[in-house]
């Protein structure tokens, strides 16, 4: 592994230089960005060779050179520049680079080039150190054996020179062959024997000398569709005096593989008659090159299929041309136009522009001559058909060494239908900005940890603030109070109401007092629900029932004093029919005549039904004298009595807006299975929803009630006993609009359906 120091100011190319540089696999990289840095990095390592650009500030290419050989006079240095000037090359070379290879064209066989200079100047490098060595170490042994044989050395002063001349040429060129790693051949063009050089045999796995060197053994190693482009060219060169043979050929090792080998020589030796007689040249093992170049071009390839199956239209445009490069077949989706019309058009890409955005899009073709071209952005095409579109345009512009712009790749990507939702969403917007600002409502909306983000004017108007106010400062203590609906304060801002409203846990009609700092109590009614967006906790809608609580309590005030006057009068009446009955009782023992008799039983059991009925007013009164609250199903029923009877049920979670006389509801319908249904032994309850209604079914496993009866159960007076039970159950559920019906089949049981709408129930958690 050969170590490369490699120097240039562009990054990008710094980077990509690298990246080509260490695929060929022998060589390691390291950059700078400048000379001054390459020469501080030279005193702290050493480099098997230096490649460089020409155009750097501070220190140019060609001054860093000078200084790197003043310093180190025997490193390799290749000039590596966009800068093609004649009088840049020779000053180069003649300050001492090694190779000079000018920027530009394909990559691959740029990079391919520089990677062979460089492997070419540590070769001659490292064998030109050797060969120096060697040639000091002749150096000292001549001069010794010179002082040794001095007299000698007089004497045959003509033949030592000339025997020296020829010593040295012979160990160079020995030295060379060995140090070298490119394989050296000789051909006799008559005898068609040949010498291969060591590393002849070794780049394709031999020992040296395996096989005798010979036209015939090198025929056969030629790959078979290869040999007869390579044997053309060497077959040119030998018929046309001063040409080279250049050809790239596969040749077979020893273990059955073939290596790349660029292959190159020329005559050297003519007979009298013109014949080529001799030829000279060397083989180059090229296969690690041409792995990189298979490997680019499928990478390539690759980025064309990605490209040609692209949903986006992507494109390469050549400048100042105006010329299509490449555009991926997504255009005629895109646009209706093809390929073909684009590449032999391309001024048709200003017939798709929309004519909203004509001037926009001239504007923007001027800066993108000029340069400026900015990342990305939106406009308005028009389709072949006439559609109009919305596209999104990605750019991204490419330059030259000289930082001169010479095209634009961009990505071209239809976003009609985003558009189409953005505008759906500022309609949206402005809907919900219409109804947040005038719905006859208080609304707040709070984040994720309860602090109110916005609020509408009716939410200040209602709490008696500003709506800033509201929203700055907020709902805080100790500054706000806030009560439940007995009027107690709830103290803790943590306490399980607060909370949900703030999280928004689906709590609907929780009735609050919320006193403002300067003193205004407004009751209200919130209803809250989460959001589920980010960012965001929950929405709170809320009545202000100020007027209706204080018109409630004024009811609530005259229904108790009407209460309490007419409980005074059924205590009264009561007393007065049981004086009655007592008399009628003392009168009927003294009488003899039957006819009297049933006569007093007659008006005894008119005052019984009268007490019966007086009954019936005191529990028909409570209906409604209270308010209706919010109920807990699971607390109702576990506080009735069963007598014995197996009683199932399953409404945990579940509150019922409902009069406060709901617990005789259930206590009446248990208490009528158990009285009428003969053969109860088994009550249950259950939750069976109806689209937006709570249904609650009540069923037992008696006699049922005649298909006869079903309606007339719940008429006052009907039935057995009293027959107030089922009417009353059903005035009690209209207070709050729920209702009742029968559909149990007779003989198999009661079946009632107690209907709950929207809003009059909802889930807690318990």
């Amino acid at each position: 592994m050969f170590s490369v120091l490699y120097i240039d100011d562009d990054t990008p190319l710094l980077e990509i230089g690298k990246v080509f540089l260490e695929r060929s696999g022998f060589l390691h990289v390291q950059t700078v960005i400048s000379g001054k840095n390459a020469l501080e990095l030279l005193q702290k390592e050493s480099f098997d060779v230096i490649i460089s650009d020409y155009e750097m500030p501070e220190m140019d290419g060609l001054q860093l050179l000078k200084e790197v050989r003043s310093r180190y006079p025997h490193i390799p240095f290749i000039i590596f520049t966009g800068r093609g000037r004649e009088e840049v090359v020779i000053e180069a070379l003649n300050s001492g680079a090694s190779f000079y290879l000018q920027k530009g064209g394909d990559p691959t066989s740029q990079f391919a080039e520089l990677i062979h200079m460089a492997e070419k100047a540590i070769t001659h490098f490292q064998a030109t150190s050797e060969l120096e060595k060697k040639n000091e170490e002749l150096s000292s042994l001549n001069e010794e054996l010179a002082s040794i044989e001095e007299e000698l050395r007089q004497n045959l002063y003509e033949m030592n020179i000339q025997s020296k001349i020829l010593h040295e040429s012979e160990e160079r060129y020995r030295l060379v062959m060995e140090a070298t790693s490119d394989g050296i051949w000789d051909l006799d063009l008559k005898s068609k024997k040949a010498f291969f050089s060591d590393w002849y045999y070794k780049m394709i796995g031999y020992e040296p000398g395996e096989f005798e060197g010979s036209y015939d053994n090198w025929r056969t190693l030629v790959h078979p569709d290869d040999i007869s482009r390579a044997e053309s060219e060497v077959s040119y060169s030998i018929t046309h005096p001063g040409a080279e043979f250049n050809v790239e050929f596969r040749i077979k090792t020893k273990q059955g593989f073939y290596r790349w080998i660029h292959g190159r020589g020329r005559v050297v030796s003519w007979d009298s008659d013109g014949n080529a007689v001799r030829m000279v040249g060397s083989h180059i093992d090229i296969t690690d090159r041409k792995r990189i170049e298979d490997a680019l071009l499928v990478s390539e390839e690759k980025y064309r299929i990605l490209a040609d199956k692209s949903r986006d239209l992507i494109f390469l445009l050549k400048i100042p041309e105006i010329i299509y490069e490449y555009i991926s077949p997504s255009v005629k989706n895109l646009t209706g136009y093809s390929q073909d019309e684009f590449y032999q058009s391309p001024e048709l890409l200003k017939h798709c522009i929309a004519p909203s955005f004509q001037d926009f899009f001239e504007k923007a073709f001027d800066d993108l001559i000029q340069g400026n071209i900015p990342d990305e952005y939106e406009f308005q095409i028009i389709t072949k058909s006439g559609e109009i579109k919305w596209v999104n345009q990605r750019n991204t512009p490419i330059f030259d060494d000289g930082n001169r712009l010479t095209g634009l790749q961009g990505i071209v990507t239809d976003i009609t239908e985003r558009k189409m939702n953005e505008e759906i969403i500022r309609e949206a917007m402005k809907k919900y900005e219409i109804l947040f600002n005038n719905v006859p409502s208080g609304i707040v909306v709070t984040d994720e940890s309860g602090k109110i983000i916005e609020a509408n004017q009716d939410a200040a108007k209602i709490l008696q603030v500003t709506r800033d106010e509201l929203i700055t400062r907020g709902i805080t203590r100790p500054e706000w109070s806030i009560f439940s609906q007995d009027g107690t304060p709830i103290i803790n801002d943590d306490s399980s109401i607060i909370t949900n409203l703030k999280v928004g846990r689906g709590l609907s009609g929780i009735e609050l007092g919320v006193q403002n700092p300067y003193g205004h109590l407004a009751w209200i009614v919130a209803t809250s629900s989460n959001l589920n967006i980010k960012g965001y906790g929950s929405i709170i809608s809320f009545q202000d029932i100020g007027e209706q609580k204080r018109t409630s309590q004024a009811l609530s005030m005259v229904n108790k004093k009407l209460s309490l006057l007419t409980s005074i009068t059924r205590h009264d009446v009561k007393n007065s029919l049981t004086a009655l009955k007592g008399f009628l009782y003392l009168l009927s023992e003294n009488m003899k005549d039957a006819g009297d008799k049933e006569l007093v039983q007659k008006i005894t059991s008119i005052a019984g039904d009268i007490t019966r009925k007086i009954d019936f007013t005191s529990a028909y009164q409570k209906i409604g004298a209270e308010n209706p609250e919010w109920q807990n199903l699971s607390a109702i029923i576990g506080s009735i009595s069963l007598n014995g009877v197996q009683f199932s049920h399953d409404v945990s979670g579940i509150e019922i807006f409902a009069d406060q006389m709901l617990g005789i509801v259930f206590e009446n319908l248990i208490q009528n299975s158990v009285m009428h249904g003969e053969i109860v032994t088994h009550i249950a309850l259950k939750i069976v929803n109806e689209g937006q209604n709570l249904v609650l079914v009540f069923e037992d496993n008696g006699v049922g009630i005649p298909s006869s009866e079903k309606e007339m159960i719940f008429e006052r007076g009907y039935g057995k006993n009293t027959g107030f039970g089922l009417f009353l159950i059903r005035e009690i559920l209209s207070i709050t609009g729920l209702s009742i019906k029968e559909n149990g089949i007779p003989g198999k049981g009661v079946r009632f359906e107690i209907t709950v709408p929207q809003g009059v129930y909802r889930t807690i958690i318990e």
